[in-house]
């Protein structure tokens, strides 16, 4: 699907704005930031600038803190190379997700380690029975073609 309009403005504001935070903002509470993401309002008046960092609950803090006071430095830099009608206000808001999926397939690792603990690790893993009788799709009445009266 190719993309739209606002797709490819977010995407260039993403990039330009990775390269500002990363190699122009010279804060030293500023930690090991990603920039994962940005989206723009109908309006384009706000960009939601999503981002994650590498590192404890206290670096985040420091990161979030710093952000928030380079937000306008960050648009300064970042107007002049933009060819958009006006400049879009900066919102910049921690992505929880990656840390969510980094502790779910921790998850999935440590159960993975149990099972193969206990099984040992040239055990073949189980097999799924067939459907048959007694099976939730076994159970189910042949479709019909003409309506019932």
């Amino acid at each position: 699907m190719p993309w739209d309009r606002k797709q490819r403005q977010e995407a260039i504001l993403r990039e330009k704005i990775a390269v500002i935070v990363l190699e122009r903002l010279s804060d030293p509470r500023l930690g090991f930031i990603t920039i994962t993401r940005v989206e723009l309002s109908k309006d384009k008046k706000i960009a939601k600038v999503f981002y994650t960092v590498l590192g404890t609950d206290a670096q985040v803090r420091s990161t979030s803190r710093a952000l928030v006071d380079g937000r306008a430095r960050v648009q300064e830099m970042l107007a002049p190379s933009l060819s958009m009608r006006s400049m879009p206000e900066l919102r910049f808001i921690f992505n929880e997700q990656v840390q969510k999926e980094s502790k779910l397939l921790g998850l999935i690792d440590k159960v993975t380690a149990e099972r193969v603990d206990r099984v040992g690790p040239d055990a073949e893993p189980e097999k799924e029975p067939p459907l048959g009788e007694g099976d939730l799709l076994g159970d189910l009445p042949p479709a019909r073609d003409e309506p019932s009266p």
